[in-house]
């Protein structure tokens, strides 16, 4: 349930139990006085006319039925037929469960489903069970819901876990999913249950993994808009239970029972589900959310969350920089100075670090960094093979042979490293893990230190500390122009990755941040602003910046940046090109910080026509979520927008362009030995 704001009438709270034991018996008995727009609940207790109410329905042993908010429209008294008393209560807000329910009460009595209207506006009222004749309801409101009268969503879409958040009487809240008991976190996975033909996602899906690795698929947010012949990619198609494939548009996909889905189409059932968890918590629809997403991400990772959101029903409003929604959950409501703010974010799947300076409501990044390939996923595969590493020669053979005992090595070595968090010692123990060389059954069972620990993943640390000195050096900031350092992630909670930052910056990082939710916190208080600006109300102030350099490719195999890493956005700046007439060309985008344009990430091709000889002229705009978008000009003063084609998608496509670019390049890449480009080419596309 929502809560009431001050200059709102308190609602009248009513539970009333009613007398049918099951759902069926509720609609066979009393469906008639049910429509989509309200509901007759007989009472000789009541309320007068215009009584705003919070009511809940249930069934004799309190299973709740329906719940939501309303008014009443009618007062219904007659006391020689006390069944026939009652309110006649319009709906104002209903919950999911309410709403579905309606619908199968209005199939089975009416034959067929209803069509849908908007909460509030029913199409018919309520029948009473009197001469009365019902007051009629407004007719059903047309178009969609204003910006300025809806809740925004904000969602950490996390490598591990998910979660969301809304703003309740002007404070973030996390929002509990029914489907995990109530816990704020969703399980990060996905799966196919073959044999059932069905979608599990969350603690479904993980107690599925357990038997069917391969059909489970766990931190796809790390291959989200990765093109299929990427290098990381195809490290990852190496270690992964689950079989790597290329859709259509050339990115990575899932291979399950003969289908390849695409990653978009995995996010969104879990982006639906915490829709309809936050749907169920605040009793109405929801239709827009902000998306939150590494920093480091490109466009095109961007363009695959934004059509997860897509998938799951949801308008995105904003797509959000991590650290930044870090830094709003921080700065929210401290009224801070000028702050400049070290945001340290190490999750399961990815780690992003961004300084923030913050002065009240208004936030902006000055630098950021960060690894989509670092987290704690890769801090518990390290201890697993060190684990599997403590075992005899036979036994670790067999074990390796097994990717369903690897899992199970993988969730053991998770819940140890968590535990060495608090402890110095803690055991492992994996039962039946593996087999001798006589078919006898072996269990790994150790106990493990937390300098074992640590010593197994030095070097992961290590690596977060080389980003951070990479952005603020990109700023040209020391650790003493810092004023705060906040520690977020859940594997900014592991002992070694404290004391590392603290040696290098100098002093300790906040740990007051929650650092599990303060994303999705920062996200739903976005969202809350961009309602507060629509209603002419002042909201907060964000400017980011981004977070790799694009450009384009050139001749002999480098890359020509057009707008620079930690650009502030929204930003554009255009390319200029000589052109014969009737001329096409094409050449390849890329995003990333080497000098090589095949070290880069390859964002799409541009295929461009001049119908005359003169200058073509490239419009490269990213708007203030990181999002791309390009328009040519041509010799004849033609403005049109441009798309990549997507007939460039295939490597051997992609390939081609890199070696045949149009554009010239600088004098020491052009120079480059053509072995050694090939070479290049071979290990990005895996060529034999």
């Amino acid at each position: 349930m929502t809560s009431e704001s001050e200059n709102e009438p308190r609602k009248v709270p009513l539970r009333i139990r009613l007398p049918f034991a099951t759902e069926d018996e509720f609609i066979e008995r009393y469906g008639t006085h049910v429509t989509r727009g309200g509901i007759f609940i007989a009472t000789k207790h009541g309320k007068p006319e215009g009584t705003p109410l919070s009511f809940e329905l249930v069934l004799q042993d309190g299973v709740r039925l329906m719940r939501g908010e309303g008014v009443v429209q009618k007062l219904v008294l007659d006391e020689q037929l006390p069944g026939k008393s009652g309110m006649l209560v319009r709906f104002t807000r209903i919950d999911t469960r309410t709403k579905g329910l309606i619908d199968l009460i209005l199939e089975r009595r009416d034959g067929l489903k209803a069509p849908e209207a908007p909460v509030g506006s029913p199409s018919q009222p309520p029948a009473v069970p009197s001469k009365a004749t019902p007051i009629p309801m407004p007719p059903p409101k047309k178009g969609p819901v204003a910006l300025g009268d809806d809740v925004v969503l904000g969602i950490d879409l996390g490598t591990t876990t998910c979660r969301a958040a809304v703003v309740l009487d002007g404070q973030p809240r996390l929002v509990p999913i029914a489907s995990e008991r109530g816990a704020f976190a969703l399980p990060a996975m996905v799966a196919y249950d073959v044999a059932k033909d069905r979608v599990l996602i969350g603690s479904a899906a993980r107690k599925h993994r357990v038997d069917h690795p391969e059909q489970a698929v766990l931190g796809f947010k790390r291959l989200m808009g990765r093109r299929a012949q990427s290098k990381k990619v195809r490290e990852l198609a190496r270690v992964s239970p689950y079989t790597f494939a290329s859709d259509p548009e050339g990115d990575v996909g899932i291979e399950l029972e003969g289908r390849v889905f695409s990653i978009s189409e995995f996010a969104s059932p879990l982006l639906r589900e915490l829709k309809n968890a936050a749907q169920d918590f605040l009793g109405r629809e929801l239709t827009r959310a902000v998306l939150c997403v590494p920093a480091w991400y490109t466009d095109h990772q961007r363009a695959a969350v934004l059509t997860s959101g897509q998938l799951a029903g949801l308008e995105v409003v904003r797509i959000l920089n991590e650290p930044s929604a870090v830094a709003l959950a921080f700065g929210f409501g401290r009224g801070l100075a000028r702050k400049r703010v070290l945001v340290y974010d190490l999750g399961g799947g990815t780690f992003d670090a961004s300084v923030v300076e913050i002065t009240g409501d208004d936030l902006e990044a000055v630098s950021t960094g960060g690894d989509n390939f670092l987290g704690g996923m890769d801090f518990d595969a390290r201890l697993a093979d060190a684990l599997i590493g403590t075992m005899d020669e036979g036994p670790k053979a067999q074990l390796l042979k097994s990717r369903m005992t690897i899992e199970r090595v993988r969730d053991a070595a998770e819940v140890t490293k968590i535990s060495l968090s608090d402890k110095e010692l803690a055991p492992v123990h994996v039962p039946f893990a593996t087999t001798d060389e006589h078919g006898n059954p072996v269990d790994l069972r150790v106990e493990v230190e937390r300098g074992f620990l640590e010593s197994a993943t030095q070097d992961l640390v290590e690596r977060t500390g080389q980003v951070t000195q990479a952005v603020l050096e990109a700023a040209k900031l020391t650790p003493q122009s810092l004023d705060e350092i906040l520690l977020v992630g859940g594997q900014s909670r592991a002992p070694a990755v404290r004391k590392h930052l603290e040696r290098m910056l100098g002093r300790p990082g906040r740990t007051d941040v929650d650092p599990a939710g303060a994303v999705a916190l920062g996200a739903a208080l976005l969202g809350h602003s961009l309602v507060q600006k629509e209603r002419g109300k002042r909201g907060l102030s964000l400017a980011e910046v981004l977070s790799s350099p694009i450009g384009v490719a050139v001749k002999g195999g480098g890359f020509r940046r057009i707008l620079e890493r930690n650009t502030r956005l929204p930003a554009e700046k255009s390319l200029t090109l000589p052109v014969q007439a009737q001329q096409t060309l094409k050449f390849a985008v890329m995003q990333g910080t080497s000098v090589r344009a095949e070290e880069n990430e390859y964002l799409g091709a541009l295929s461009l026509q001049s119908e005359r000889a003169g200058e073509l002229n490239v419009r490269f705009a990213v708007s203030a979520d990181g999002r791309l978008h390009l328009s040519a000009t041509t010799p004849t003063g033609k403005v049109a927008e441009v798309h990549f084609a997507t007939s460039e998608a295939s490597e051997a496509a992609q390939e081609q362009l890199l070696l045949e670019s149009p554009l010239p390049g600088e004098d020491d890449v052009t120079r480059s030995s053509k072995s050694g480009l090939f070479g290049g080419l071979r290990r990005l596309f895996g060529a034999k």
